[in-house]
């Protein structure tokens, strides 16, 4: 018999045991369409408490005007996170997935990065965290620029096309604004 929910894809109880064992809180990412929303969670018998949550929306407020799931909004997501635990006095977390594989230069990676770049402590090896360009949006911006050359007139990017050019500053701008505790 599987537990209904193994069968409906939510939990890895292996997984689950293993980050009870370490007495640890975890961090949990939720990706939808357009939105992205990260946890820390602290199991307990009666149920998980949710600590701290920061999400895109909270970004795109802010007055972040590109997708609310790419590279940066995820990295951004995660700073606000770490910053956050760090009010609270977290300190020390580790990645839950669920049934989820954590990947190489994911998003999720880049949630992490900026976690640690907040001064949290997350368990991850520092070699699977993406690399700068592609968090900062240059790897967009470089994408848009070679479609508006060759012509491209499709709906990608038509909305944020007139200043995709400024992701790279824009990024920069939320990142202090984070930092510097303006956005709480």
């Amino acid at each position: 018999m599987i537990f209904r929910r193994r069968r409906e894809f939510k939990t890895d109880y292996r997984r689950r045991k293993k980050i009870l064992l370490s007495k640890l809180p975890f961090i949990y990412v939720f990706k939808s369409n357009r939105y992205v929303w990260a946890q820390i969670i602290v199991p307990a018998k009666n149920g998980d408490r949710t600590m701290v949550e920061a999400n895109s929306k909270e970004i795109i407020k802010a007055g972040w005007h590109f997708s609310g799931k790419n590279f940066p909004a995820f990295y951004l997501v995660g700073l606000l996170l770490g910053k956050r635990a760090a009010q609270k006095g977290i300190k020390e977390a580790i990645l839950y997935t669920g049934v989820r594989a954590y990947r190489k230069n994911s998003k999720v990676a880049a949630l992490l990065k900026g976690a640690i770049d907040a001064g949290f402590k997350v368990r991850v090896d520092e070699s699977t965290l993406p690399p700068d360009d592609l968090i900062n949006g240059k790897s967009i911006s470089a994408y848009a620029a070679k479609l508006r050359e060759s012509g491209y007139s499709g709906v990608q990017f038509s909305k944020v096309l007139p200043f995709i050019d400024n992701i790279t500053a824009e990024f920069n701008e939320m990142k202090n604004k984070i930092l510097s505790g303006e956005l709480k």
